[in-house]
C-alpha cells in the first residue's frame, strides 16, 4: 500500500511539474526536454530510494517480532492465532510473510530500477533516430540504434528469468543464487546502457557482437544449466 501510494505521489508530482513547465512546440518529443527528462530521472530516483526504504523497514520489524518468540513456540503460537482470527481468515507464518516481503521487494524495486535504466536507453535510441534521419550520420547512427534495439528485444525475457532465480534463492534461503542473479542483471544493464557493438573479423567477414544478445543466451542455456546442477546437487526433492 505504501509502495503505490509513493509511486502516485510521484506521478502526481511529475504531472503538475509538466503542467507547469511551458515548452515550445517542437518535432521532438517530451524526453528530449532536459528539464523534464531531469524531473522525471528525479521522481523515478526518490520512488525507488523510499519504496527500498519501506521494505527495509517492513523487514526489520518483522525481524524483531520474530525474535521476541523462540522458535520452539512457534507453532503453538500459529494455532492460537488461527483459533482468535477465526476460521474465514487465513493466517500466515512470519517466514510465509517474509518470503512475500522480499519478493515484492524484488519485484517493485528491481522493476522500478530496470524501467530507470531502460528509460536513459530509449533516450539515446530516440537520440540516434534523430540524428539517422536529420543529423546525416546514418552509419554511425544506424549501428547505435541497432545495438540498443537489441537490448530491447531481449529485456522481458531475462527480466522473467531473473525473477525466477530470485524467488527461487528467497524460498530456499540461498543468499548465492542472490548473488548470481544481482550479478546477471548488472551486467546485462550495463551492456544494455554502455557497452558498445564489437567488430571482429572471421574468414574475412566482419561480424558484430551484441553484448546483450551474449550475455541473454548464455544466460538461458549455460546458466539455467549450471542452475539445474547447481539445485540437484545442493538440494534434496521429496
Amino acid at each position: 500500500m505504501l509502495a503505490a501510494l509513493i509511486r502516485l505521489s510521484g506521478s502526481m508530482i511529475e504531472g503538475l511539474i509538466r503542467m507547469v513547465v511551458n515548452r515550445n512546440v517542437t518535432l521532438t518529443p517530451d524526453m528530449m526536454d532536459s528539464i523534464l527528462w531531469n524531473v522525471q530521472a528525479g521522481c523515478s530516483l526518490a520512488e525507488i530510494s523510499l519504496i527500498a526504504l519501506v521494505f527495509y523497514l517492513s523487514l526489520k520489524k518483522l525481524r524483531r517480532y520474530k525474535g521476541l518468540v523462540d522458535e520452539d513456540d512457534y507453532a503453538q503460537m500459529g494455532r492460537l492465532q488461527e483459533e482468535v482470527f477465526g476460521k474465514n481468515i487465513s493466517s500466515l507464518s512470519a517466514d510465509s510473510i517474509e518470503q512475500l516481503l522480499q519478493m515484492w521487494a524484488v519485484i517493485l524495486i528491481g522493476a522500478e530500477c530496470v524501467y530507470f535504466c531502460s528509460s536513459i536507453v530509449y533516450r539515446r535510441f530516440t537520440t540516434e533516430l534523430m540524428l539517422l534521419l536529420f543529423g546525416g550520420q546514418q552509419y554511425t547512427s544506424f549501428v547505435s540504434i541497432y545495438n540498443l534495439a537489441h537490448g530491447f528485444k531481449y529485456l522481458e525475457m531475462l527480466t522473467a528469468i531473473v525473477l525466477g532465480i530470485v524467488m527461487t534463492a528467497i524460498v530456499l534461503h540461498d543468499r548465492y543464487l542472490k548473488i548470481a542473479a544481482a550479478v546477471i542483471t548488472l551486467v546485462f544493464l550495463l551492456a544494455f546502457g554502455i557497452f558498445q557493438m564489437q567488430t571482429i573479423q572471421v574468414s574475412g567477414r566482419q561480424i558484430g557482437i551484441v553484448w546483450t544478445s551474449v550475455i541473454f543466451h548464455l544466460t538461458e542455456t549455460f546458466g539455467l544449466f549450471i542452475l539445474s546442477v547447481y539445485l540437484s546437487k545442493r538440494y534434496r526433492g521429496l
